[in-house]
């Protein structure tokens, strides 16, 4: 299991190397950390502006290898959303690290919890909320859902939406 020293070294690194790299032209601390709520379990969340002129595969997969290589990476998997791509890296000592690759045209603020560390965040739409009733007719889908998967005697169907 990681540490909070040992997450923070990490973290300092990732922004360091990213302050380096030259096709990365901004820099968020996005999650806990950004709004001072971390806690033992926490992950690192990082959003990187990646420069327009910038083959960002390249900068994707450079940034994997130094994953692997410095970090004991031993498996990651994208999330994409739009236009960016959420790599999300999972190392020997349990650490998530989750790294935004944002094209520089798309960069900037979508939640209270970005906080900018170096380049500039464009001005972007608020997200539109999900309305509460949407999210009151899915729990109860869910839970029925879960209560039939059981009642079937199939337990481990019960946490998945089919």
């Amino acid at each position: 299991m990681f540490t909070p020293e040992e997450r923070q070294r990490l973290r300092e690194g990732l922004v360091a190397a990213a302050h380096a790299d030259t096709r990365v032209t901004g820099a968020a601390l996005t999650g806990s950390a950004a709004v001072g709520r971390e806690d033992q379990w926490s992950d690192i969340d990082l959003a990187l502006c990646v420069a327009a002129e910038a083959d960002r595969t390249q900068v994707i997969a450079d940034w994997t290898d130094r994953m692997y290589r410095q970090y004991a990476c031993v498996h990651h998997m994208d999330v994409v959303r739009g236009a960016t791509v959420y790599r999300v890296f999972l190392l020997s000592s349990t650490l998530q690290v989750d790294i935004a690759f944002w094209p520089e045209t798309k960069f900037g603020v979508t939640a209270p919890t970005f906080r900018l560390l170096f380049g500039t965040a464009n001005d972007r739409p608020a997200a539109p909320r999900t309305p509460a009733t949407d999210l009151v007719d899915m729990g109860w889908l869910l839970a029925l859902h879960a209560r039939s998967s059981i009642a079937r005697g199939r337990a481990c169907a019960s946490g998945y939406w089919p």
